[in-house]
This record gives C-alpha cells, sequence and structure tokens, in this order.
C-alpha cells in the first residue's frame, strides 16, 4: 500500500516549507546546464530571503521572527522533504548562533543583506587582523557576501571582496552550492576573540538541523520507492510483490523510524551528546537507506533523471 510518511514536526510551518521545496525542485529540474543552474539557485535563493528565512532565529527587535529551535527544525524538515538545495541550516541556523550579541550584523541578516557561507573547520590563522588559509567545498549561499571565519576560539567577518580572497565555485552531486575557499592574508573584522563556546553551539545546531533535514529526505526517499515498486510491472506483475524486495524496504523503514527517535530526542534536549549519537548514526543509516533505494530501483536509480526528478521521470 502507498507510503506517506509523517513528519517530525507538522503544521504550517513545515508545510510551507515543503511546498516552497517542492516548487523549487520543480523549477530547478529542466535545467542542467550550469550557468542556468546557476541562474535558478539565486533565483530560489532571493525567494527565500523574500520569506524571511534567515531572520527565523533573530530576536524581534533586530528585524526577524524571534523563533525557536523548533521553528527553525519545521523549516529544515519542510525543506529536507523534498532535498532544497539551499543553504539552510548554515545560513538560516548556524549564522545567526553564531552572531548573537551582534545587533547590527543581525538585522543585516534578517534583513537579507548579510549572505555568509561559514567556515569552522581547522586551517586558517589570524595575525594582526589579517586572516590566511584554505577552505574546500564550504556550503554557500550563491551570491555569499560575507564568510563567518572561526580561527580557534576566535570569531572573524569576512568580507569576501577584499584583497587576498580567492574562491572557486562548484556545484556538489545533491546540487548544492559549495566553493573552496582561499585566503591570503586578507583584512577580517574581528568579532569575537573568546567565542569557543559559540562556536561549540553553532557546529551541534548545523548538525542537528543537518540530520533533521536528512529525516525528512529519507522518508521521502522510501515513499518514492514504495510507489515505484506498486506501480512498475515485471512478469506481468507489481514489483511489491517480490519478497525479496518487500524485505529490503522493510529494512529501509526500520532504519529510518530507529533514526527519527534518535533526532526526535536531540529536539527535545539538544546537547551535544545527544545530537553527536544522532549525527554517528545518520552516517550509516543514509548510507543504507541510499544504496537500498538504489538497489531497488535497479540501473533506473543510477539515472540522472531520477536523481534530479524521481523515478517517475525515468524512462
Amino acid at each position: 500500500m502507498p507510503f506517506d510518511p509523517r513528519p517530525m514536526l507538522p503544521g504550517d510551518t513545515y508545510d510551507a516549507a515543503r511546498r516552497f521545496a517542492e516548487a523549487s525542485a520543480a523549477t530547478l529540474a529542466p535545467l542542467h546546464e550550469p550557468a542556468a543552474r546557476a541562474a535558478g539557485l539565486a533565483t530560489q535563493w532571493a525567494a527565500l530571503l523574500e520569506l524571511g528565512w534567515p531572520g527565523m532565529l533573530v530576536p524581534e527587535e533586530q528585524g526577524g521572527a524571534g523563533g525557536t529551535l523548533l521553528d527553525l527544525a519545521a523549516l529544515a524538515e519542510g525543506a529536507g522533504s523534498a532535498a532544497l538545495a539551499l543553504p539552510l541550516a548554515a545560513v538560516c541556523g548556524v549564522a545567526p548562533t553564531l552572531l548573537a550579541g551582534q545587533d547590527a550584523l543581525l538585522a543585516e541578516l534578517a534583513a537579507g543583506r548579510l549572505q555568509p557561507c561559514v567556515v569552522l573547520a581547522a586551517g586558517f590563522t589570524a595575525e594582526a587582523g589579517r586572516v590566511s588559509g584554505r577552505a574546500p567545498g564550504v556550503e554557500t549561499p550563491p551570491r555569499p557576501t560575507h564568510a563567518l571565519l572561526a580561527v580557534e576560539d576566535a570569531l572573524y567577518l569576512l568580507d569576501l571582496g577584499a584583497a587576498g580572497i580567492g574562491f572557486t565555485r562548484h556545484e556538489r552531486i545533491d546540487g548544492r552550492l559549495t566553493l573552496d575557499l582561499e585566503v591570503q592574508g586578507a583584512p577580517a573584522r574581528l568579532l569575537a576573540a573568546d567565542a569557543g563556546a559559540s562556536i561549540a553551539r553553532a557546529r551541534d545546531l548545523g548538525a542537528l538541523l543537518s540530520c533533521v533535514e536528512a529525516v525528512a529526505a529519507m522518508g521521502t526517499l522510501i515513499r518514492q520507492t514504495i510507489d515505484y515498486l506498486l506501480q512498475r510491472q515485471q512478469f506481468g506483475t507489481a514489483l511489491a510483490s517480490f519478497q525479496a524486495l518487500r524485505h529490503r524496504v522493510a529494512e529501509m523503514y526500520v532504519v529510518w523510524r530507529n533514526l527519527t527517535g534518535l533526532v526526535q530526542a536531540a529536539l527535545r534536549e539538544p546537547g551535544s551528546e545527544n545530537i553527536a549519537f544522532a549525527k554517528l548514526r545518520l552516517g550509516e543509516a543514509g548510507r543504507f537507506v541510499a544504496e537500498q533505494a538504489i538497489q531497488v530501483h535497479g540501473g533506473m536509480g543510477m539515472t540522472e533523471d531520477c536523481r534530479r526528478r524521481g523515478w517517475r521521470g525515468a524512462s
């Protein structure tokens, strides 16, 4: 029988994010050329800014929505259900957490004028207000203006238009944009010299939101796989009647439900240990569900068209 995964955080916020993500996916699906894809992602990002999502965690006095973690998680779940190819966790969750107390910058973020990529990995040095280092594969908005950069326990704001900064953009296999950032003695604004606790909180929040997005995406993947088995015919009967395939889907479902429970526990008590455990399990569970879905689909599961639009668009 058809399967419709129930969201962890149902409600208007989830529904709005899901509709936006589905419309975005439909708009981007026919775009294959890199330039067209980049322009389409920029348009979708502009629409997201108009909705005010980067201001979800920003206090109302700074022009934001003054929302809670669960509000943002509902956005992430709705977006993840249709694999929204935009940096929701980084810009809407991690960035405002790092900028807590920076009222002017929070107002810029909520208004969409500050569009940062976030670099929390090691590999950078700072001396006399200048930063050097390299970070490959940083998830980014389509047209980033700044980088929020952690150098040990210090937090810097880097203008990406400044001298000494170079970056190359890429599109990952999941459609998200990244950049390889090269910084050679570029001037940077020190936001906080002792921001270790804030950086740790931001890192945990980013991991938690990524888990929420992944759980939603896995639920949709299982639904699409079941739909495919119910409708695809072989030897005059639906693939869903084959016991071996039914067993595979049952295993996918059990893994997804277990991960859902771990993420729900982390949302209720968002401590570092709960988040780390959910993230650890996500690496195993996500790989398993994806591999099983590909095997159940057969060769069709490896096609470009199936990846971008789901099995219904494949021939």
